[in-house]
């Protein structure tokens, strides 16, 4: 259990800057036209979420591949 936090919290506080920048660079020219914020508030939601869905899918194939090694959490 303990495991599983401590590599999802390492593993957002990495990647969420990156995600972040990738997704103002590339959505830059929508940005632009909001001037309320509340575009760059959604796509930055879009891209957390999906980002720990990739840390979730990471760390289930993780302790799928340790559980049949008989490594167990």
């Amino acid at each position: 259990m303990w495991k599983g936090l401590l590599f999802s919290s390492i593993w957002i506080g990495i990647t969420i800057p990156f995600v972040l920048v990738v997704i103002f660079t590339h959505f830059e020219p929508l940005l632009t036209f909001d001037t309320s914020g509340i575009l760059m508030l959604i796509t930055m939601t879009i891209g957390a979420m999906a980002d720990l869905y990739l840390v979730t899918r990471i760390w289930t194939w993780i302790e799928h591949k340790l559980y049949k090694r008989k490594h167990y959490m």
